[in-house]
Parts: C-alpha cells; structure tokens; sequence
C-alpha cells in the first residue's frame, strides 16, 4: 500500500511542480490551436463521456472534501497559463477542469486509472487532450 501512496504522491508532485514552474502549459502547448473547433471536439463523444465518467469516478466529491489548497492552487496556475498563452476564457477553464479533475483522481487512488493516466500523460507531455 506504501509503495501505491508514493507513486500517486510523486505523479502528484511532478504534475503540481511543473505547473507551478510554468514548465507544464507552454506556448508550444498551444501552438497552431483553433480554441473553438478543439472545445468542439472534446465536447464529442467518446471524450466527453469518458471525461464524465471519471469526474464521477474521481471527482464528484472532490467539493465536499477538506480544503485543498494543493489542487486548488494547481487549478488556478493552470487556468491563468491557459488564459494567459490563449487569451480564451472558456479553454482556460476546461484545462483548469482536468488538471483539478486528475489532482483529485491522484490524491483518491486513481493513478492506474486509464483516462486519468491519459490526461496526465499528455499533459506531462506538453499536449492537451485529443492533440
């Protein structure tokens, strides 16, 4: 169980670090982006329901829990990166959404879940999802 803790603990951290250090959302994350046609997409299935899926999963009760300073700090570098690199309010908030979404996941047991690993993978990559 140690070992399950350290991994989700250390996704966690590497996540959180390279958001905060602006390493994570970039320029090139953005590059060549049409913000409308690709909020489009993630609203199609099979995304949009894989993503609802796993919020109910992971994050349904992500507001009842303590006050989580971590994940809401997270949240909100990510949503003034993305609104700063993009100028798109809307885009900036569905980032802001997955990245609170697979804090959640991380901090309840969630690292092996595929879709989170997904998101976190892609975004460690410099990638949003679906690019």
């Amino acid at each position: 169980m140690k070992a399950r803790v350290d991994k989700h603990k250390e996704y966690l951290d590497q996540l959180l670090d390279r958001l905060q250090s602006g390493q994570l959302l970039t320029e090139e994350t953005f590059a060549g982006l049409d913000a409308d046609r690709y909020l489009d997409e993630r609203e199609q299935s099979p995304f949009d329901e894989q993503w609802m899926e796993a919020f109910r999963r992971w994050g349904q009760d992500a507001e009842t829990e303590n006050d989580d300073n971590e994940s809401d700090a997270g949240r909100e570098a990510a949503f003034k990166q993305t609104f700063r690199h993009t100028g798109n309010p809307d885009l900036a908030g569905y980032v802001s959404d997955d990245i609170g979404l697979i804090c959640s996941a991380l901090k309840r047991g969630g690292e092996e879940d595929p879709f989170i690993l997904d998101l976190l993978r892609g975004y460690m990559e410099g990638k949003l999802p679906l690019r």
